[in-house]
C-alpha cells in the first residue's frame, strides 16, 4: 500500500473553479494485539509499522529492547507482539531515573539540526498531511521518519533507534509538533535528554520536564527557540 493517492477534485481560487488533481496522505488502521490481547489501535501511514509498533511499545515503558521481543508479525491491519516471559511486560517504575552520562549540544548545532529537519519531508512538501520527527545523534547518525499523527512519528523514530540499538541519551528527538507532558514521559522512558520542536510545548509538558530534569526547546526556526527546561545542555 503506497503512502499517497490522487484524487479529482474542485479547487476553487480567484473566484474561478477548475478540476485538478490532489495528492493525500493514506490513513491506515492498525490493531496492536499485545501477548494474545487487543493492546492499542493506530490511525497511522501505511509504512515503517514494525518501527511504529516497536516504539509505542518502548515508549510506554513495556520493552526497554528488542530483545524483549519474542514475536512480532504484522498482516495488514493486525500486529501481533509477544514479550518474552519476564521481560519487559511491565511498564517500569515511574521515577524515571535519567541515565547518568549528560551530554550538550552548541545552539547552533540545534539550529543546524532543525534546519535539516525542516528540509527532509516529500511527504509533507506533496500533501501537507503529515508530522515529522527525527533523532539527531552526536555521532553524526540520523533517523527521521513521519506519519498523520505526531505521536506515532515520534514512536517510529523510537522503534527504529530501539531496532538499531542506539544509545538514546546521546540524541536530540526532533518534532514537528505541539509538546504534551505524553512526550516527557516517552523521553523518560526512553533515555532521551533532549527534546527541540518546531512548535510549542504545553504547561505539563514544561513542569515534568523541569521535574525530571529533560532539555525542552521550543518554537525552534530559523535561529531562534526558547528553551524552557535543561539550559545547561544547551551552549550558546
Amino acid at each position: 500500500m503506497g503512502a499517497v493517492e490522487r484524487f479529482e477534485i474542485i479547487r476553487v481560487e480567484g473566484g474561478v473553479s477548475r478540476t485538478v488533481q490532489d495528492t493525500l496522505v493514506v490513513d491506515h488502521e492498525l490493531v496492536l494485539f499485545l501477548n494474545g490481547q487487543p493492546s492499542a489501535t493506530f490511525s497511522c501511514t501505511p509504512a515503517d509499522l514494525e518501527e511504529l509498533v516497536c516504539g509505542h511499545l518502548f515508549a510506554q515503558g513495556l520493552i526497554s529492547s528488542k530483545g524483549d521481543l519474542h514475536k512480532l508479525a504484522i498482516s495488514g491491519s493486525r500486529a501481533d507482539v509477544v514479550l518474552r516471559s519476564g521481560g519487559g511486560a511491565v511498564p517500569r517504575d515511574k521515577g524515571w531515573p535519567l541515565p547518568g552520562q549528560k551530554i550538550s549540544f552548541r545552539a547552533q548545532e540545534l539550529f543546524q539540526a532543525m534546519e535539516w529537519f525542516g528540509g527532509q519531508s516529500a511527504l509533507f512538501a506533496a500533501t501537507g498531511g503529515v508530522h515529522s520527527s527525527a533523532l539527531w545523534h552526536l555521532n553524526g547518525q540520523r533517523i527521521f521518519l513521519e506519519d498523520i499523527g505526531r505521536h506515532n512519528a515520534v514512536d517510529k523514530v523510537l522503534g527504529r533507534a530501539l531496532l538499531a540499538e542506539w544509545d538514546l541519551s546521546q540524541c536530540a528527538l526532533l518534532t514537528s509538533g505541539r509538546v504534551p507532558g505524553e512526550l516527557i514521559e516517552k523521553a523518560l522512558n526512553t533515555g532521551v535528554q533532549v527534546i527541540v520542536s518546531r512548535s510549542a510545548p504545553m504547561t505539563r509538558a514544561v513542569e515534568l520536564a523541569r521535574k525530571h530534569g529533560i532539555t525542552l526547546c521550543g518554537f525552534a526556526r530559523g535561529e531562534r527557540m526558547n528553551i524552557y527546561s535543561g539550559a545547561e545542555r544547551v551552549l550558546v
